[in-house]
């Protein structure tokens, strides 16, 4: 089916272009939108005043490089084809190419070479190769984030105006966490892989949200998963090459405090994530110094094999990596990318890896809690995406001596904006399972706050908000609004409104046709998802469609097999305009004879149709199968069911609206045109009627004369 192939790739393709008229129109209080698309009256934007520029100075724990420092004496190569360092011959003696190790793949690998040699040369004779595709050098790469000790609260989760060094706040800028936490505080099933330095992990505010790999045995020196790392417990520490994810003599500060906005415990004491029932596993690649491009895509390919589907990188730094370009790409996740913290448009002065265009990437500003962006926090209206609290930021680190009474500071910087948008795609995910990551980011990004003070300078314009993101529109996914009568107009775009959600009622063997046709120019498909569906941004759960290309005009009819909710999507592959979709379902049976061959009787395999000139339409159905039954829905207030009694037949079952009925079918003759059950007294409205085989036989009779037999059923 196309939607499965494309629907999403179509969405984010247009998601650029489509964005900032929808920020827009977001609403300024964060409060969920139940009208359609088209028809809305937005909201103004939240008016942000312009703020005087800071002259302080801020005391940095970590910044970027400027310099684009790398690894002495190494260098990153993807190789062609099965090519290795010993097929460059007389060039690996030359440069003393030596493989130090593989990069989740065999064509892509960290070479050592002689360090008197400048790296510029031996970039050069690589390239210069035909065995090789690229070279690159091994960046170093250091957190972004800017550590400055002030007293304050959480004002990024809820922000009530609250003053926070001398500055007071704007109610209403933060991630909306109290209105997420209404729906939702995340699933233990949900892991965020947090490549980063190391995480204190019996941190009393993280100790609990630990992730703990369930393939491998603590303490056995062997590599129970057989994954390369033995005794990952926890996660794996790529920096100093072990197991141990957390050293306090590398300080990991940075690692801890962005674990604690995403997935801070909810307890009596310290801080609360905005994911707080999450699991954080961590990937340590960074020391003190900072760490190098060949340790991030290790990380990166370890959360990937772990089935990560979420990711917070905090870090930023060295040249483009097309080695790490290409493990963000296949990292089937969504990554979460700080934008950099030197001030500067992104657009202009590239920050990686952040900058990278690739749709799985989400590049996030810091603000301040005056809705201002960050005076550090870099910036770019086609390379930052959204902005999110980052200044002044309350969250977990490790404790001195043991004692983590005061293991709680506040760093600024656009890592720690990125973990709040991190714990927004946490909660998304735990709301919605099926949701893939391009849905995730769709979400985040139009479900955001326009700020005026971001116009201009990022992407969306906008703030993150958690509570938006997880409010489905009442027409835009499942469970949709039922649909209204026999047919409903609207209009559908597919760069802003992709989706119209209408739920059905069938009861089983109910045939229901749908009809659709739309505008000129527009190509709109009809999906219909059974009552086991949760979203329509995947094809799972799809019964019935019909995608005809370069056309709305469609149309697909389809037999419910079972009682239950079913789901139309109307789906604008492309175009915008209006439509008119209409329904038509087989009415509930209403007084009358229905004979054994009625399209409203539903059969479960297998019966069989015998002619026969006495029975009451021409037929008769019959089965001696275990488990087969026929199911007839009807409005009226008697019903009769008639068969034939025989030397084979043996006790059927009939339920009536819950009441079970048993009744022998047994004669020695054959007698025809039997009226087997009846029911009188009902009450006027729907009733179900089940007849099944139960394989038992009459008493004093051949063990296998256990048929059943339906003729005809007379509502009245």
């Amino acid at each position: 089916m196309r939607k499965k192939t494309t629907a999403l790739l179509v969405s984010m393709g247009l998601l650029f272009g489509s964005i900032p008229a929808f920020a827009a129109g977001n609403q300024s209080d964060g409060g969920a939108q139940n009208v359609k698309k088209a028809t809305e009256k937005f909201n103004s934007v939240i008016q942000i005043p312009e703020q005087s520029p800071q002259s302080k100075k801020v005391k940095a724990t970590y910044k970027n490089d400027a310099g684009k420092k790398h690894k002495e004496g190494e260098v990153i190569v993807k190789f062609k084809n099965a090519y290795t360092t010993e097929s460059l011959g007389a060039l690996t003696t030359k440069l003393s190419l030596k493989t130090k190790k593989n990069l989740g793949n065999n064509n892509t690998k960290v070479v050592s070479f002689n360090k008197n040699i400048p790296i510029e040369q031996v970039l050069k004779s690589l390239n210069d190769s035909t065995l090789i595709e690229y070279a690159e050098p091994n960046y170093l790469i250091k957190p972004d984030a800017v550590s400055d000790p002030l007293y304050g609260e959480l004002w990024g989760m809820k922000n009530t105006g609250q003053n926070i060094q001398g500055v007071t706040g704007k109610a209403g800028i933060d991630i909306g966490a109290e209105g997420a936490w209404a729906i939702t505080k995340g699933s233990s099933t949900v892991v965020i892989g947090v490549i980063d330095t190391g995480v204190d992990i019996n941190h009393p505010d993280l100790k609990a949200q630990i992730w703990k790999n369930p393939g491998e045995i603590a303490g056995d020196g062997i590599d129970n998963d057989k994954n390369g790392y033995v005794d990952d417990v926890n996660g794996w520490d790529f920096y100093n090459k072990d197991n141990t994810v957390f050293d306090a003599a590398d300080g990991d500060e940075h690692g801890t405090h962005v674990s604690g906005t995403i997935a801070g415990t909810a307890n009596t004491t310290g801080v609360i994530g905005l994911a707080p029932n999450v699991k954080i596993m961590p990937l340590k690649f960074l020391g003190p110094d900072g760490g190098y491009t060949d340790d991030a895509i290790l990380a990166v390919n370890y959360a990937k094999a772990k089935g990560v589907k979420i990711t917070n990188n905090s870090w930023g730094g060295g040249g483009f990596s097309q080695a790490l370009y290409d493990a963000i790409k296949g990292s089937n996740s969504l990554f979460l990318a700080a934008a950099g913290n030197d001030g500067t448009n992104n657009d202009s002065a590239p920050h990686y890896p952040s900058n990278y265009d690739l749709p799985n990437i989400i590049s996030v500003a810091a603000l301040n809690n005056t809705g201002n962006l960050a005076y550090f926090s870099n910036y770019g209206a086609k390379t930052v995406d959204i902005a999110a609290p980052g200044q002044d930021i309350l969250s977990t680190v490790p404790a001195w001596f043991g004692d983590y009474t005061y293991a709680y500071d506040y760093f600024s910087g656009t890592s720690m904006a990125t973990p709040h948008v991190t714990g927004e795609a946490a909660l998304i995910l735990s709301k919605f399972p099926t949701y893939t990551s391009a849905v995730i980011k769709d979400a985040i990004l139009k479900k955001s706050t326009a700020l005026s003070s971001l116009s201009g300078k990022i992407l969306t314009g906008s703030m993150a908000r958690a509570d938006k993101a997880l409010v489905v529109q009442s027409d835009n996914d499942i469970p949709g609004i039922a649909f209204p009568g026999t047919s409903v107009t609207n209009t559908l775009s597919s760069t802003t409104d992709l989706d119209d959600v209408y739920s059905i009622n069938l009861v089983k063997g109910q045939k229901v046709t749908v009809t659709l046709s739309g505008a000129t120019g527009t190509d709109f498909d009809i999906y219909l998802y059974n009552s086991s569906a949760t979203t329509v941004k995947s094809s799972a759960n799809i019964v019935a469609y019909s995608e005809k290309a370069a056309t709305s005009s469609e149309t697909f009819t389809y037999t419910a097999p079972a009682d239950g909710k079913y789901y139309l999507d109307v789906y604008a592959y492309k175009g915008a305009g209006s439509y008119t979709a209409t329904v038509k379902t087989d009415a509930i049976a209403g007084a009358g004879t229905y004979e054994n061959t009625a399209k409203q009787i539903g059969y479960t395999p297998s019966w069989s149709t015998v002619a026969n000139t006495s029975t009451s339409g021409g037929s008769y159905a019959t089965t001696n199968t275990a488990g087969t039954k026929a199911q007839f829905t009807f409005n009226g207030t008697s019903v009769t069911v008639t068969g034939l009694k025989a030397a084979t037949q043996g006790y059927v079952k009939i339920t009536l609206d819950g009441v079970i009925t048993q009744v022998s079918l047994y004669s020695a003759s054959t007698l025809y045109k039997q009226n087997y059950f009846t029911k009188t007294g009902l009450t006027a409205g729907k009733h179900v009627l089940t007849i099944e085989w139960t394989g038992k036989s009459a008493t004093g009779v051949k063990k296998s004369a256990t048929a059943v037999n339906l003729d005809s059923i007379i509502v009245k």
